[in-house]
């Protein structure tokens, strides 16, 4: 393995360990049901306003998926 993949897989890894303690950090203390509410809508409930949150970007199995956040229109029958 050459010396630049080794570095670049140890950068890699830095930012996804950096990125799991952050996530970390903002469920730390979180009850349960802040963190369903999380789960359903992407945003914690104090945040909960007019502004969207932004979109997710997750990987799985080597898939990567971005996910949109948009406003749904209001249904007038």
């Amino acid at each position: 393995m050459s010396t630049l993949r080794k570095r670049l897989e140890s950068v890699e890894e830095r930012v996804e360990f950096q990125r799991h303690m952050d996530l970390e950090r903002q469920f730390k203390g979180r009850s349960h049901l802040e963190m369903s509410f999380f789960s359903v809508h992407g945003y914690w409930p104090e945040n909960a306003g007019d502004e969207l949150p932004l979109g997710a970007e997750i990987t799985v199995r080597g898939i990567k998926t971005i996910v949109t956040t948009q406003w749904e229109e209001d249904k007038k029958t």
